[in-house]
């Protein structure tokens, strides 16, 4: 195991069926876009700002009005809509 990662604390089961769509926030200014993120309680370092059920997003939407108002810049909501599956990882046995 990659000594740089975090061990794993809480793996609570799935609850979406199948992720067909996910919700980002970007930010955008005269350089370009960027993906969102913020500092999250008992997460160390930054977390991206994507969500994949209503729930979340309505959590995350306060979030980045707080960041838009922090850092003066505007930010987006986005939401991705296709599906490719580029790999599957396998827990190493």
């Amino acid at each position: 195991m990659n000594e740089s990662l975090h061990p794993v604390i809480d793996s609570p089961p799935n609850h979406l069926l199948r992720i067909d769509s996910c919700y980002l926030f970007i930010s955008s200014d005269e350089q370009g876009e960027g993906l969102c993120a913020a500092p999250m309680p008992n997460f160390p370092g930054l977390m991206p700002l994507i969500a994949a059920d209503p729930a979340r997003l309505r959590q995350l939407t306060a979030l980045a009005q707080e960041l838009a108002t922090l850092t003066g810049k505007t930010i987006r909501l986005i939401k991705l809509t296709q599906r490719e599956q580029l790999a599957v990882i396998e827990p190493a046995r």
